[in-house]
């Protein structure tokens, strides 16, 4: 089939990803489709031809392996290309994916695999494929096991057969030669708008993980809204590092899918800063937890600069803040402050754009409200961040804003056709093309997630302006009603907390409590350097939760941070925690946000401790 540079058509004869799919199938743009991650290192770039071959190949390995459509197949991997293919090839053959995240224990896996009915399960490594001699050993409907990494060793005694996944793609190119990839086109084109695309699998934090039901009518209407609503093209590049198990970075896909852009898949988020220069990437999708580390670590920089380099980082930034909010005003600035603040755009704000790889031309933020002042900060290095909001359950975005309409401290306005409701308890509510048909059998849960006119229940608190603007408090389950009774959403006093390099996560605790504490933890990032400029580089982490220097720093921070607060929200205590919350721990969740119950479950002791 001849490549071309055709442009995506604007409609679509039916709303669902496979006509987007089809499209990007029949023309073949020359070039690179993305870059995929070598086991030894550095990318390898996959091109378009390449990448249709390869899709069309697995879906053809799938289907004669006996899978049709409505069947199950369910992911286990790290964020990888292959994951992408498998889930565009089960797009074709009219298979549900189910995502499993790779730091899920084996009874979340068990579970999962069953609740589903999955037939097939797609796994990445040794260790993940040990993992299911526990996890499967209850009910289950799978069939078959295929693995990313060629070679893996089944466990001894493990019933299930398991294969290569190149084993069964090299299958499917067989048949493609021997048939052609028609039939598979044919069957592709049977999606309707109302078939299911994917059950994705809530946290279960509070119970079991309810399942949430997106169809290609949901993830067509969110790629489709957000392509129109940001300037995205074909020339596009981004970085692809989210869990694919969540419907953020799973969005963003059938989004690139849709506007052509190209991306680097990366499996592991700590890697990004360095990958950032490599990819050089045009627009970054991004978590708040990922910006706040990245502001952190400029700060803890700062820092550690001799005095006047210190003096000029602290200037220049002063500068950007006025020419931003210059910018956001709509005031033009004076010839003077024009001149330096090229001068200080060449010597500090342009090195801060440069650990973006230096070509990103705005940042996109969801999965959590942004705290406004690290909006504010990222905009004074010239990069402007757009946020957004949305759930499993609206197939990510409900609002968003864009680089031409946004307000600090909001995530921008409900997309088109979708209407967003705030309810007299102040909780958000959302109807639109956009919302999930209900969780996979679990009605009862269905039911209670939508009003009588069928708005969805978030299960946020929040309020919108006169313009339709969306302002976040935080989530309603986590709002703190104190001993005194008053009201108070954690998340803006841990945004507050977490503006200290040192300080890697910050939990407000106090709910039917006389006052409010706080648990800490270090950021691991920023405290090896801090460590080492003090001598300190052989301390354990332990060792440096316990440090004078450390805890005196943090003393002034959280006093300040109180002398920002009404008296009721204030801390009256807290304790630093000599282990961090990270995903493979269980105290946060693969997008970066905490894990509450754990965390007070595991710490109870601690946090009692405070209120004696």
């Amino acid at each position: 089939m001849a490549e071309t540079d055709l442009p995506m058509p604007t409609e679509f004869s039916k709303e669902t990803i496979n006509e987007i799919l089809l499209w990007r199938l029949a023309n073949p743009k020359p070039g690179v489709a993305y870059y995929a991650e070598e086991p030894a290192g550095g990318f390898r770039a996959v091109h378009h031809d390449e990448n249709r071959r390869e899709t069309l190949a697995v879906a053809s390995g799938l289907r004669q392996h006996g899978l049709v459509r409505g069947d199950r197949v369910a992911i286990l991997a790290t964020t990888r290309h292959e994951w992408v293919r498998c889930d565009l090839a089960n797009l074709m053959l009219g298979l549900v994916t189910i995502g499993i995240y790779p730091t899920c224990t084996p009874d979340t896996v068990g579970y999962l695999l069953s609740h589903s009915g999955a037939r097939v399960l797609v796994v990445e490594t040794q260790a993940h494929l040990d993992g299911l001699v526990e996890a499967l050993q209850g009910e289950h409907a799978v069939e078959a096991i295929f693995t990313m990494e060629p070679g893996l060793t089944p466990p001894e005694g493990f019933g299930i057969p398991v294969h290569d996944l190149e084993a069964l793609t090299a299958t499917g190119r067989h048949e493609l030669l021997q048939r052609g990839d028609e039939h598979l086109l044919e069957e592709a084109r049977k999606a309707e708008p109302d078939d299911l695309v994917t059950i994705v699998y809530t946290s279960g934090t509070t119970g079991e993980p309810k399942g949430a039901m997106l169809t290609h009518r949901n993830l067509f209407h969110v790629s489709d809204s957000v392509s129109r609503m940001l300037p995205f093209d074909d020339q596009d590049r981004s970085i692809v590092y989210l869990p694919l198990a969540h419907i953020l970075q799973r969005y963003t896909v059938y989004l690139g899918l849709r506007t052509g852009a190209s991306a680097h898949y990366l499996s592991e988020i700590p890697r990004l800063g360095e990958v950032l220069e490599e990819a050089k990437p045009t627009i970054l999708a991004a978590v708040p937890r990922v910006l706040e580390k990245v502001h952190s670590k400029a700060m803890a920089k700062a820092e550690s600069l001799n005095p006047r380099q210190r003096r000029v980082f602290h200037w220049a930034f002063a500068l950007g803040h006025v020419v931003a909010a210059s910018k956001r005003e709509g005031l033009a600035i004076g010839w003077w402050m024009a001149i330096k603040h090229r001068v200080a755009d060449r010597l500090v704000l342009s090195k801060v754009r440069q650990k973006l790889g230096g070509h990103v031309k705005y940042v996109v933020s969801g999965g959590a409200p942004l705290a406004p002042h690290l909006s504010e900060w990222f905009h004074a290095a010239g990069l402007l961040v757009v946020e957004g909001y949305g759930l499993t359950e609206t197939a990510a975005p409900a609002t968003a804003s864009t680089p031409d309409a946004y307000r600090f401290g909001t995530v921008g306005r409900a997309i088109p056709d979708t209407d967003v409701q705030i309810a007299e308890d102040g909780e958000i509510l959302v109807k639109g093309p956009g919302v999930f048909t209900g969780y996979f059998d679990n009605p009862d849960a269905t039911e209670a997630a939508f009003t009588d006119d069928g708005y969805f229940r978030t299960g946020d608190i929040g309020n919108l302006d006169a313009d339709g603007y969306l302002r976040i408090t935080d989530r309603k389950k986590n709002i703190i009603i104190t001993a005194g009774g008053k009201n108070v959403a954690p998340q803006p006093i841990e945004n507050l907390l977490k503006e200290h390099p040192l300080i890697g996560q910050a939990m407000v605790v106090g709910d039917r409590q006389p006052y409010l504490v706080a648990l800490l933890t270090l950021d691991h990032e920023v405290l090896p350097a801090w460590g080492a400029e003090r001598g300190l580089a052989d301390c354990s982490t332990e060792a440096l939760a316990e440090h004078p220097e450390i805890l005196a720093a943090l003393t002034l921070h959280v006093d300040a941070v109180n002398q920002q607060l009404a008296r009721y929200e204030s801390l009256k205590t807290w304790r630093l925690l000599p282990v961090a919350f990270v995903p493979e721990n269980g105290y946060l969740t693969p997008t970066l946000k905490l894990k509450r119950r754990s965390i007070v479950q595991d710490f109870g002791d601690v946090i009692d401790a405070l209120y004696l």
